[in-house]
C-alpha cells in the first residue's frame, strides 16, 4: 500500500533509521488505518530461524506468463529468507501429469513442509492432492483451478470473468459487429477452459452480430502457435478481430503481421512483447492478470501461516485490468 519494500516498512515501524521522514510518516498513517500491531511471535520466529522449505511445483518448463509469476516468487523468496524459510522450484515436462506427480514426491522427500502448485487437471493429480490433505500438508493452488479439490488456499484470477472481459472488450472495440477468431492455451488446465467458456457465453448472450468463426486451442510451442494462427487467418479472410490468449505472445503478433491485414487484437497480460506491441500500436488492448502478484501472494500466504499462524482465505482473486497503449507509463505523447 505504501509502495515501498518490506524492509522499508520494517525500518519505519521499528525506528531503525535510513528512511526519509516523508516515507516514514506515510507508512505510519497506513499502519494506523489498518490498526496494525506488532506481532511478537513472528518477531521471535524471525530471530530464531524456522528452517522450513516450501516447494513450488509447476506444470511446464517455462513460458511468458510464468516468467512473470516467477518474478513474484523470487521477490517473496528474498523477503522471507531471513526467517529461515526457503523456496525450491520444480519444473515439470509440458502438461505431463506423471512428471508432476514425481515432482510432488521429490519435493516431499526433499523436506518440503508445504507446496505451491500449478496443477494439471488430471485424475492422478487430483488423487495425489487429496492425499496431501490426508497427510495434513498445506498446499496452495497457484493461477489455476480444480473442481472438487479442497486446498489450504488458492491464488488466481477469475477465469470466467476474464473471458467475459475479453468478450466485452471485443464488443466495444468492434462496435458489436465483426468476424473474429479466438485462440486459447491448453484446455488440460481447467482455468483455460473456463476462460474460453466465459468468452463464448458472453458473445452468445450479448453480441448477436459478432460472428466467431473458430475457437482454437494452441500448443505450448512458439513456432507451432505461429503456424496455427497464420493458417487460421489465411483460412478466414473475413476475420478482422482476434482474441489471443496463447502462451507465446510474439508468435501471435508475428502471425498477425504476416497476414498483411488490418486486424484489431486483444491479448492477455504484459510480456515484453505485448508491452512493446501495445506501444507500437500493433495490438489494440491487453487484459492484465497481475501474474507477478499472483506468484508473490502464493508464497506469502504460507509465510503468514508459518510465522504468525494466520489462516488464509480459501480463495484470493487477483483483479484483472484492461490495458491500452495510453496506460503504458513511459509512453511519450506529442
Amino acid at each position: 500500500m505504501a509502495g515501498v519494500s518490506v524492509g522499508t516498512v520494517d525500518r519505519a515501524l521499528n525506528n531503525r533509521g535510513r528512511i526519509s521522514p516523508e516515507a516514514k510518516t506515510r507508512i505510519e498513517i497506513i499502519a494506523a488505518k489498518l490498526n496494525y500491531r506488532k506481532n511478537k511471535v513472528a518477531k521471535s520466529l524471525a530471530n530464531r530461524k524456522l528452517n522450513l522449505k516450501i516447494a513450488l511445483v509447476l506444470h511446464i518448463q517455462a513460458n511468458e506468463f510464468f516468467s512473470e509469476v516467477l518474478r513474484g516468487i523470487e521477490r517473496a523468496r528474498t523477503e522471507i529468507a531471513d526467517f529461515g524459510i526457503s523456496v525450491e522450484i520444480y519444473r515439470c515436462k509440458e502438461f505431463d501429469p506423471q512428471d508432476q506427480l514425481h515432482s510432488i514426491d521429490m519435493a516431499l522427500a526433499g523436506g518440503a513442509k508445504a507446496i505451491v502448485i500449478v496443477p494439471i487437471n488430471h485424475p492422478d493429480i487430483i488423487k495425489r492432492l487429496h492425499r496431501l490433505n490426508e497427510e495434513k500438508i498445506p498446499f496452495v493452488l497457484l493461477a489455476s483451478v480444480l473442481e472438487d479439490v479442497s486446498c489450504f488456499s488458492a491464488v488466481r484470477c477469475d477465469y470466467t470473468r476474464s473471458g467475459w472481459m475479453a468478450g466485452g472488450l471485443l464488443r466495444l472495440i468492434s462496435g458489436g459487429v465483426c468476424n473474429a477468431l479466438a485462440f486459447f492455451p491448453s484446455f488440460s488446465m481447467l482455468g483455460h477452459r473456463q476462460r474460453m467458456e466465459g468468452f463464448s457465453t458472453y458473445l452468445k448472450n450479448y453480441c448477436p452480430k459478432i460472428y466467431l468463426e473458430n475457437i482454437i486451442e494452441l500448443p505450448n510451442d512458439s513456432f507451432d502457435s505461429f503456424q496455427i494462427v497464420r493458417d487460421e487467418l489465411s483460412a478466414h479472410p473475413h476475420v478482422n478481430h482476434i482474441v489471443y490468449n496463447g502462451i507465446f505472445t510474439e508468435a501471435g503478433i508475428k502471425a498477425i503481421e504476416n497476414s498483411g491485414r488490418q486486424i484489431n487484437s486483444i491479448f492477455f497480460d504484459l510480456s515484453p512483447f505485448t508491452r512493446q506491441a501495445l506501444v507500437d500500436g500493433r495490438i489494440t488492448a491487453s487484459i492484465f492478470q497481475q501474474p507477478e502478484h499472483q506468484g508473490y501472494r502464493s508464497i506469502m500466504v504460507l509465510f503468514d501461516y508459518f510465522t504468525a499462524n494466520v489462516i488464509p482465505k480459501e480463495l484470493t482473486i487477483v483483479e484483472a485490468h484492461i490495458l491500452f497503449k495510453e496506460c503504458i507509463e513511459d509512453i511519450i505523447y506529442p
